[in-house]
């Protein structure tokens, strides 16, 4: 354990082959466990781990992770919403009809596992047939998706800052299109570093019938003893240029979709843009290949948004370029409780009174998950990220549209 410049707690965890720094002592068990088995694997010895203060347990890795790569990806540690994110628009506006944006949103922007009936014209901004998985992927159905919410954490807000200005924000991401391709490349990675063994494992037996005993070990070198952990397979070679290249398309495509819920908002409520930026959570950033699963770029001088709860709001923040955090900050606060878990333990009433003075039409059992009480105080996550972000502003919601 070592603390950070400003004073608060850190914890590193030391693997086989490299050692993560994470920022927080709030870490439960699975996520601890999680990001030692990263450490573990050897593909990340030249990798710099860091680990934001939100982390908590995600499916077969940690959401928080930050790491360098250079030639071999796991696709599983970007994660199935490939370019999730948030948009966020300040408006011109000080006052708006919150009854008659649910009613907007509620007719025109398909939330949960609906699509659109009729293509967005923003597909037009989008080639997919350049995907090189193309024919693993069902391209008509990310067409329909082109304009669509999702379901789980993802939401359409207003916010108010100290000011009263006003902000629309949006969460979503690249819907089942990112799923199909992340798990195609998850797979592929698999089916790829199994059949490396088989084929160094049957040169080694052409070797041993040969009387060539000398020149096993080398093979044998190229094993490693220990079980290929499914969840952590990496893709390298040409699968890795693949996967970067229907990553970033992918990507793009989450951009747009959360572009295309916007300008359906923007032009049936007739609200005028002042400022519009966006900030991206499950990716490559490419040009510093750096990798970030449930969290953000923090370069110098760049804008963010840091989502808290439907309660509390978000945090805007200006990145302070911050080399050991590898230029990144936390994309939320990070769950506390699991989905099921918030739902066997907090009741309808407690969400309910949360929510007080808050305009949503969505606050019910089937978003009960979604409670501040599952999340990690605010409080928390701002001390911890002291070092990597100047905070700007809390905008505070005055409106929250989830799927229900």
């Amino acid at each position: 354990m070592g603390f950070l410049e400003s004073g608060e707690v850190m914890i590193e965890i030391r693997g086989k082959y490299n050692t993560a720094k994470v920022f927080t002592n709030n870490l439960e068990e699975e996520a601890y466990a999680q990001i030692l088995e990263l450490c573990n694997q050897e593909f990340v010895k030249d990798s710099v781990i860091r680990i934001m203060p939100d982390a908590h347990a995600g499916a077969g890795c940690t959401i928080g992770t930050t790491m360098t790569i250079q030639d071999k990806v796991v696709p599983n540690l970007v994660g199935v919403d490939i370019g999730c994110g948030m948009e966020t628009i300040k408006l011109k506006e000080r006052e708006i009809d919150l009854e008659k944006l649910d009613k907007v949103i509620h007719e025109f922007i398909p939330a949960g596992f609906d699509v659109r009936k009729k293509q967005h014209s923003y597909v037009k901004k989008i080639d997919l047939e350049k995907l090189v998985c193309k024919n693993h992927v069902n391209i008509e159905r990310a067409k329909l998706s082109i304009g669509t919410l999702g379901g789980g954490n993802h939401f359409i807000e207003v916010n108010k800052d100290k000011d009263g200005c006003l902000y629309l924000v949006v969460h979503s991401g690249s819907r089942h299109l990112g799923k199909q391709v992340a798990e195609y490349y998850q797979n592929l990675g698999y089916k790829e570093m199994v059949k490396n063994r088989e084929h160094i494992a049957r040169i080694v037996a052409e070797l041993k019938s040969q009387g060539r005993e000398n020149e096993i070990q080398v093979e044998i070198e190229k094993i490693k003893t220990e079980k290929i952990n499914k969840s952590l397979a990496y893709v390298e070679g040409k699968s890795f240029d693949d996967y970067i290249n229907d990553m970033k398309l992918v990507q793009y495509f989450a951009v747009i979709n959360r572009k295309a819920i916007v300008d359906e908002i923007i032009s049936k409520m007739n609200f005028e843009i002042v400022e519009q930026f966006t900030t991206i959570h499950n990716y490559i950033d490419i040009e510093n290949m750096i990798l970030r699963k449930g969290a953000i770029s923090a370069q110098k001088g760049e804008r963010v948004l840091i989502p808290i709860n439907m309660r509390d709001g978000s945090l805007i923040c200006v990145g302070k370029g911050n080399k050991d955090w590898n230029y990144s900050a936390p994309h939320g606060a990070g769950r506390i409780m699991s989905r099921r878990k918030a739902k066997e333990t907090i009741t309808l009433e407690e969400f309910k009174k949360t929510m007080e003075g808050i305009y949503s039409t969505t606050v019910n059992k089937s978003t009960l998950d979604e409670c501040a009480l599952a999340y990690k105080p605010m409080e928390e996550i701002i001390e911890n990220i002291q070092d990597t972000v100047e905070i700007i502003d809390i905008i505070k919601p005055i409106y929250n549209f989830k799927s229900a």
